[in-house]
């Protein structure tokens, strides 16, 4: 089984980070190959809308999102991390999510293989845990949507603002593990 984990939070041992690297270590410890992607240190471009993908099997952007993408459909567990930035996901999550249109045909069918399982994690500086929490059920739903992924949990760490200070919540890091070592069931 292969798991992939994307953090798209600018911030390297940020409290996203360290959720998402704490679910794939749950993951490892359960036999699972691990590969993670920091969507900041990636180079590549967002969608340019062109269609190419729709008359080719591939985006026609030779960059890193292939390798992501790749990991994508060979992986069985999607981790993906995003820190809350102004109500939303960061910038580069979304220009990262917005290549994902190359993985749908033009019938809007799944280029990939459905039961794919996703495990979301969020942080925000907001102390409300709720507050965001929208944000992740919706792309929750496109994904289940777009590709028939199941997410089996939303990981979301509330008030914390130091990078790494997540740690400190040992119920949540508890969760993030048991959320990546359960992926499978």
């Amino acid at each position: 089984m292969k798991v992939v984990g994307f953090v798209g939070s600018p911030r390297k041992g940020g409290n996203t980070d360290v959720l998402v690297q704490q679910v794939l270590d749950g993951s490892s410890e359960a036999g699972a190959d691990v590969r993670k992607f920091n969507i900041n240190e990636m180079n590549f471009t967002g969608c340019q809308a062109c269609g190419y993908c729709k008359a080719h099997e591939r985006c026609k952007l030779d960059d890193d999102m292939e390798k992501a993408l790749d990991a994508i459909i060979d992986a069985y567990g999607i981790v993906f991390g995003s820190p809350i930035y102004f109500g939303q996901f960061t910038g580069q999550a979304r220009s990262f999510i917005d290549r994902f249109y190359s993985l749908i045909n033009p019938d809007f069918s799944p280029r990939i293989n459905a039961g794919k399982k996703l495990v979301l994690v969020g942080s925000q500086g907001f102390p409300e845990k709720d507050q965001y929490k929208p944000v992740f059920d919706e792309f929750g739903g496109l994904m289940n949507q777009f590709f028939g992924m199941e997410n089996k949990n939303t990981l979301l760490a509330a008030g914390y603002y130091e990078p790494g200070a997540v740690k400190s919540n040992t119920e949540l890091m508890d969760e993030a593990k048991v959320s990546g070592k359960t992926l499978f069931e």
